[in-house]
């Protein structure tokens, strides 16, 4: 697929370096006063990053211009870490953020990839290619008792406090039913099962590897759209977010409702983590999770300490 950058200057070497580096010779950089004359012409079959140093208002004028072209996405490369709240971007609809250092660092055929992922507009893949794959066997085919690898997160619904004071405590308690509920099959979308529902929140179970959607770039969407959700699934006239947790160790399996005998550290950890660490509206990893975030979402999380002796990243918490 055709790379555009739209940048102030066409002639910006580093910019250009970036570009050939990270989408090959054929990538074109045209500055954003020609591009506003011909976005459609232009975009049309191309995924266009816009440099950030147009400014972020200019990079949504042009993205506008380009609603309704035939097979286009776009994204932001904001080189200087200008952009202060990069999931407005998304919110927007870009496909995709490069931030400093995966500009110093270059991006690579793999990481393109991801972003056209994002924006449904990757390659489909052959059969042979998806028989070639380790595929996870399924939660049925799972012998009762056995030690399995998965990863993990931890859901809730945020600022209960606050949500009691505004709607009542019973109201509450439905809200966190439902919310339970909500998750099955959004789980199920990412190949993963609600597997213990607590009074705070819920304990997700994921594949090792990606089984459909993955199960971070999900939490990321809910949080995005979470005002909206709020109002029309769960028919709040408050708002509303989350509050998510991943980390990937090993369990003893259960089915679901047969959970109350499991025993296993990173079970306990987990619950720790969403319930002591986690906070309202972002998503915090634990360092054996990490490989879990896509990496087109990789420059939307930073380091956040530790917890119990592991390490952590968290995404940067998304503005109301």
């Amino acid at each position: 697929m055709r790379t555009i950058v739209c940048a102030p200057e066409a002639d910006d070497k580093k910019l250009a370096a970036f570009a050939a580096r990270s989408f090959g010779e054929d990538a074109e950089i045209i500055a954003d006063s020609s591009f506003s004359r011909a976005a459609k012409k232009k975009a049309a079959g191309a995924f266009v990053y816009f440099d950030a140093r147009i400014g972020v208002e200019r990079a949504m004028e042009l993205a506008s211009k380009l609603e309704g072209v035939e097979d286009c996405g776009w994204g932001v490369i904001d080189r200087e870490g200008s952009v202060e709240d990069p999931a407005a971007l998304f919110f927007a609809g870009a496909s995709d953020y490069v931030g400093p250092a995966l500009f110093k660092e270059g991006m690579g055929p793999e990481r393109a990839e991801e972003a056209l992922t994002f924006a449904g507009l990757a390659s489909e893949r052959t059969e042979a290619e998806d028989s070639a794959e380790d595929c996870f066997p399924g939660w049925a085919s799972i012998e009762e008792g056995k030690d399995v690898r998965v990863r993990f997160c931890y859901a809730a619904v945020a600022d209960q406090k606050g949500l009691v004071e505004r709607i009542g405590d019973k109201r509450l308690q439905k809200l966190k039913e439902d919310f339970a509920a909500f998750l099955d099959p959004w789980a199920r979308e990412c190949g993963g099962i609600v597997w213990i529902k607590e009074h705070s929140g819920c304990l997700l179970l994921f594949p090792p590897q990606d089984e459909g959607m993955n199960p971070v770039l999900a939490a990321f969407r809910l949080l995005l759209d979470r005002a909206l959700i709020g109002y029309e699934v769960f028919k709040l006239e408050v708002p509303l977010s989350f509050r998510f947790a991943f980390h990937a160790g090993r369990a003893q399996w259960r089915k679901p409702g047969e959970t109350g005998s499991v025993v296993s550290e990173d079970v306990n950890f987990v619950f720790h983590l969403g319930m002591k660490a986690a906070g309202d509206g972002y998503i915090l990893i634990s360092g054996e999770a990490e490989k879990s975030v896509p990496p087109y979402l990789r420059d939307l999380f930073a380091s956040s300490g530790d917890f119990e002796g592991r390490s952590l990243i968290a995404s940067r918490k998304f503005k109301e």
